[in-house]
């Protein structure tokens, strides 16, 4: 068996013995970088020697792949992708989950006629032609910001430098594989309203709006950044009032997202699954995963209001809501995320 011969040359093994010690491998990430790493590193040299000795093995190609998205090392991931598609009949191509991570990998590397023909060849034909950049309307959809390492090769992503928490909030789909957030995600993710996020295909967990259940996607990395800044008041004041001022943020051309009572701790099991968000809005957050330490509901009933775009325009409009009526009361406007 492969597993009673670790030293020998990949090279002098059969090819059944290749098969078996590629199927012992764990690719599930474990407590340790380093070992994970170097499972992921003989995966992909033994799936090279099996495609040196059988370039048609299309499902070893996508195998390659995989370990490639799994990296983020879009090139590979592309190329492998396009091989094991090449290897599909034409007529079977439909759902082939090649097409999917060709998909992903050629929006990656922005190389749009490939991604055009990839979610075609899945059943998923898009917008636009050529070169030009797909910005489809899908609807919406649920994404996993700042997701837990889950496959060897894979690492935690990093957004000005540091990992941030994990948080599920909710945009819309631009193409099968980018949703460009529409809530406002809570500084502890790092992210931002209208950031644009590439995220994987496979589902991991559910969420539920209006009486639909939502997949939720894992991002896989930033793919655009938004240039709008994220601030925050902490307002006192009824639930009717408070609403009031939610309203008049949206009036004024601001995103709104109630972090007090729209946020919740789910521990990573939980996230995994199944959530029903109340019937919130697709475009609302709903309890999900995060650092609680900044978003808990202030002591003295207050409630903290996360709003994105313009922070001046915020001030002003918390001014005139703290006019319109006696008993409300606010701390100032803090900028987040310039």
């Amino acid at each position: 068996m492969a597993a009673s011969l670790p030293d020998r040359p990949l090279a002098e093994l059969s090819l059944d013995d290749l098969l078996d010690r590629y199927r012992e491998l764990d690719l599930s990430a474990g407590d340790d970088e380093a070992a994970d790493d170097a499972r992921a590193e003989e995966a992909d040299r033994i799936a090279a020697e099996v495609l040196r000795r059988d370039p048609a093995d299309r499902g070893m190609w996508f195998d390659r792949g995989l370990v490639a998205k799994w990296r983020r090392d879009w090139p590979a991931a592309s190329a492998h992708n396009a091989r094991s598609l090449e290897l599909v009949p034409e007529d079977e191509r439909r759902e082939e989950p090649a097409a999917w991570n060709l998909g992903i990998a050629a929006t990656a590397r922005r190389d749009w006629a490939t991604a055009r023909r990839a979610w075609a060849a899945y059943g998923i034909p898009v917008g636009g032609s050529g070169e030009e950049p797909v910005d489809d309307d899908l609807g919406a959809g649920a994404v996993r910001l700042n997701p837990p390492v889950r496959y060897v090769g894979q690492r935690d992503l990093e957004i000005d430098g540091r990992v941030h928490e994990p948080e599920v909030v909710w945009g819309l789909r631009i193409d099968p594989a980018r949703i460009r957030i529409a809530s406002v995600p809570t500084p502890g993710s790092g992210h931002r309203f209208g950031d644009v996020v590439l995220h994987d295909g496979e589902p991991q967990g559910t969420r539920r709006s209006d009486g639909v259940e939502f997949p939720v996607f894992d991002e896989i990395e930033l793919w655009e950044r938004s240039p709008v800044p994220t601030s925050s008041v902490v307002v006192r004041g009824s639930e009717e009032a408070v609403d009031e001022l939610q309203h008049a943020l949206d009036r004024a051309g601001l995103a709104v997202e109630d972090w007090t009572t729209g946020v919740g701790v789910l521990c990573r099991a939980c996230s995994d699954g199944v959530v029903d968000d109340h019937d919130h809005h697709p475009h609302d957050h709903h309890p999900h995963d995060h650092d609680p330490h900044d978003h808990d509901p202030e002591a003295d009933g207050g409630r903290r209001l996360g709003v994105a775009e313009d922070p001046e325009v915020a001030l002003r409009v918390v001014h005139a809501w703290l006019d319109a009526a006696p008993g409300r009361e606010s701390d100032d406007v803090v900028v987040e995320l310039e």
